[in-house]
């Protein structure tokens, strides 16, 4: 398994959870997914292929979300994100 591939995974999926419009949705999942990552950072062999499908997996899974996210969620912002206003 090469770095690389799994740094351009957990680049992908941050990028894809950075997507959700609601913030807690989308704290939510950039959480988890950094979570995941340090939870399988010393898998090695087997175990890592088996992490790293599964977060491909996870991957597609998110960026379904987003897309029914974005079809049917809420057009109300966050209180923390109408305070954030430059």
């Amino acid at each position: 398994m090469a770095a690389a591939e799994l740094s351009a995974v957990y680049r992908a999926m941050q990028k894809s959870a950075a997507r959700f419009s609601n913030y807690n949705v989308r704290e939510y999942f950039k959480r988890r997914v950094r979570e995941e990552f340090e939870k399988n950072a010393n898998l090695v062999g087997e175990e890592a292929a088996a992490a790293l499908a599964k977060a491909k997996k996870d991957l597609a899974v998110i960026d379904r979300q987003v897309q029914v996210y974005s079809l049917y969620g809420s057009e109300l912002r966050s209180v923390l994100e109408i305070t954030k206003k430059p």
